[in-house]
């Protein structure tokens, strides 16, 4: 996402449905059929009526149909979320009438219990209400790179007990 947010596109549909696994290590976003050009201030204002992700979109993109990099930073905490519940339903008990009101008043997906800590911070980033307040991708990409570099470090090493 680093890459298509570096060429001014907002991806807007960013889901566990739209990656495509090649291998054990190669993953590939599809279904640009939602993306979009943003303008010199870095956003897309979506004046068309038409079929969008609602479970996946950003608060500002629910409430005022503004689209930019830190709604696609919105998108990829669900997309998270997606792939630490094994294809869970985002916000599975809430209609789609009843999901602003609830993403208002504070509340975000809960944290599943195989998300360490520090991912689970991450993905709360991910979905501050201000987005000014959210990660771009280049800080979510060196972080990353960190979490792979210290699971390489510890790959097949287990703590002893004393």
């Amino acid at each position: 996402m680093q890459y298509v947010t570096s060429k001014g596109l907002i991806h807007r549909d960013l889901t566990a449905r739209n990656i495509f696994l090649f291998g054990s290590i190669v993953a590939k976003i599809s279904d640009f059929s939602l993306c979009c050009c943003c303008d010199e201030s870095g956003t897309y204002q979506e004046t068309a009526n038409i079929r969008l992700p609602l479970k996946w979109m950003a608060l500002e993109s629910l409430v005022s149909k503004i689209f930019s990099e830190k709604s696609d930073v919105w998108s990829f905490g669900v997309l998270i979320y997606e792939m630490f519940s094994f294809g869970r339903l985002p916000y599975a008990g809430l209609s789609d009438d009843e999901l602003v009101g609830f993403l208002e008043n504070g509340h975000r997906l809960e944290r599943l219990m195989n998300v360490d800590q520090s991912l689970h911070e991450i993905m709360t980033e991910c979905w501050m209400s201000n987005p000014e307040d959210r990660p771009k991708f280049t800080y979510l990409e060196e972080k990353f790179h960190a979490f792979i570099e210290i699971l390489s470090e510890l790959y097949g090493y287990v703590e002893a007990d004393n």
